[in-house]
């Protein structure tokens, strides 16, 4: 995968990332009614080459993000 723009408040290097992704899907009548994407945020960071810690900020809020360290 590849960060782009903005997204969560830092500017990326454009460099493609690779790492494991796990797609949860949620089907009803026969359609996707939810999909849930998990991966490793850290990981998609560094090779993203922005600061973990300020995507956290970003995403959870300054609180969560000192409970992370």
């Amino acid at each position: 995968m590849t960060m782009t723009g903005e997204r969560f408040g830092v500017k990326p290097n454009g460099r493609q990332a690779e790492l494991p992704v796990f797609i949860q899907f949620e089907f009803k009548d026969g359609l996707i009614a939810r999909e849930r994407f998990l991966f490793d945020l850290s990981s998609l960071c560094a090779q993203s080459g922005v600061s973990t810690d300020a995507v956290r900020e970003k995403l959870f809020g300054k609180v969560a993000a000192s409970a992370a360290m």
